[in-house]
């Protein structure tokens, strides 16, 4: 690896497949030049390099170095690209905010998650996330599997609880891991045996509070019921205070998440996923940046949209970090770009269809292609969402736009039956009856009946179209 690099007077170059040494770019020198460590990713290199002003970070894909520490002395790398001296964790050349270079390390038995005294740690290729709930004390891993002394965490594309995997990893734990107090031990302070139900979900034993869930397919033999520890909780002072949120004399808990930054003594639960305190909007118990509570309204109380707005901001829900920059992801409230909180409504009950006075949102999002001038939101059957502009008909399961039917001529008949005049269309089945005369065609009834000139037509039980010829 040293062959990659030339120094030069007072420059660093690297080497290049073709032709001559290209100097790199940001800064480094060739005064005190050595490569602390470099390592590949496919073909291209990247890693640590030291010059007399401090350690860089060489970014092969850019052949670019940035400058991470000024400490020359007694830096060390762990696993590629986590670079470590007397006061900070780096990845790449980001410092880790409170990561605490005296106690990180990496776990053992998974190439995935290393741990602090208070914070786990979770790489998986480009994706790199922190993640706060966990006892590090008895944090151990298993390739994608993270456990520490009361629940286990499951990487995928990020991390997430895992309790109904418990079965799969006990009898490893207990030879792994004898000695430790966990859930894997007979003698575990915190089991959920005997625990007896306070309201829906929660459950309460002596010693610990437990937020139930049903896991495996309804009504087969393999499903059951997992009891997810509520930690920290105090069983002498916690109430329920919905089926998502509950309190104790000195915390808020989101399901069996404590809710940080919340007051427990002002908090008030609201609609589904949504929480408040005399500061504060929580969403899926995290915190909504910027949100008023004083004007804070519940648009779409249930689902996972969460369409809400105040005199500020409309907002939804996305998939996304919970705190910058290295926050694990999930699913948090922000706010809608472009939204007018005063004139945004709802218009479905699932949130399918919203509107303001310029823009048509679809499942929370600008449906930019929609017009807002001749929009207009028709029904929702079952699964089915319709709706309809001057340019077309739409159905929003799916994103689907009906071809062969003209917006600016279309009419609803009834909630089975529409007419663009050229074209006959059914709801029931989502599509065009090519058959049918559009000059012709009418409804007969409110139950799916109709008529043309040369058939009648109507809706059976199971959604298809009966055709009868007229004698």
């Amino acid at each position: 690896m040293s062959s990659l690099f030339v120094t030069e007077a007072d420059r660093v170059l690297l080497k290049q497949n073709e032709g001559e040494p290209a100097q790199l770019k940001g800064g480094i020198t060739s005064e005190g030049f050595s490569i602390i460590h470099i390592f590949n990713r496919g073909w291209l290199p990247f890693g640590y390099l030291r010059d007399s002003q401090g350690v860089w970070w060489f970014d092969g894909r850019k052949s670019k170095v940035t400058l991470v520490s000024r400490e020359t002395e007694g830096f060390r790398v762990l696993d590629d690209d986590y670079g470590l001296d007397r006061s900070h964790v780096y990845l790449e050349d980001k410092a880790i905010p409170g990561a605490d270079p005296d106690t990180f390390r990496l776990l053992p038995g998974s190439p995935y998650f290393s741990a602090d005294r208070q914070r786990l740690y979770v790489k998986n290729g480009d994706r790199f996330h922190t993640w706060d709930d966990i006892d590090t004390e008895t944090a151990a891993a298993k390739m994608d599997y993270c456990i520490d002394k009361d629940h286990v965490l499951h990487l995928f594309n990020s991390l997430s609880y895992a309790n109904s995997s418990k079965g799969e990893l006990i009898e490893w734990l207990r030879e792994s891991h004898p000695d430790v107090g966990g859930w894997w031990h007979p003698d575990y302070a915190k089991s959920e045996q005997g625990a007896e139900n306070i309201q829906g979900n929660w459950y309460k034993t002596a010693s610990a509070v437990f937020y139930s869930e049903e896991h495996g397919k309804p009504n087969r033999k393999e499903q059951r019921q997992v009891y997810n520890l509520v930690r920290g909780a105090d069983p002498a002072t916690f109430e329920v205070l919905s089926g998502h949120y509950g309190r104790d004399a000195d915390g808020v808990y989101y399901t069996w998440r404590k809710v940080t930054a919340a007051n427990a003594q002002t908090f008030k639960a609201l609609h589904g996923m949504y929480g408040k305190d005399d500061e504060s909007i929580f969403y899926n118990g995290y915190r909504v940046n910027g949100a008023d509570p004083a004007t804070f309204q519940c648009l779409l109380p249930t689902g996972y949209l969460g369409l809400s707005k105040d005199k500020n901001h409309v907002f939804h829900a996305t998939f996304d970090r919970t705190e910058p920059p290295f926050g694990h992801p999930d699913y948090i409230l922000v706010p809608l770009p472009g939204a007018d909180p005063e004139y945004f409504e709802v218009l479905s009950e699932n949130g399918s269809w919203a509107v303001d006075r310029g823009t048509v949102y679809q499942w929370g999002s600008p449906a930019k292609k929609l017009d807002r001038a001749s929009f207009v939101y028709l029904f929702d059957q079952g699964p089915e969402s319709w709706a309809s502009d001057c340019n077309g008909l739409y159905n929003a399961n799916g994103k689907r736009t009906v071809k062969g039917i003209d917006g600016r001529n279309f009419r609803m008949l009834n909630r089975f039956w529409g007419n663009d005049g050229h074209a006959v269309f059914c709801f029931a089945t989502g599509s065009v009856q090519r058959s049918a005369d559009a000059a012709t065609f009418q409804v007969t009834d409110e139950e799916g009946g109709a008529e043309d000139v040369s058939f009648f037509y109507a809706i059976k039980e199971d959604g298809t179209i009966k055709k009868s010829k007229k004698k």
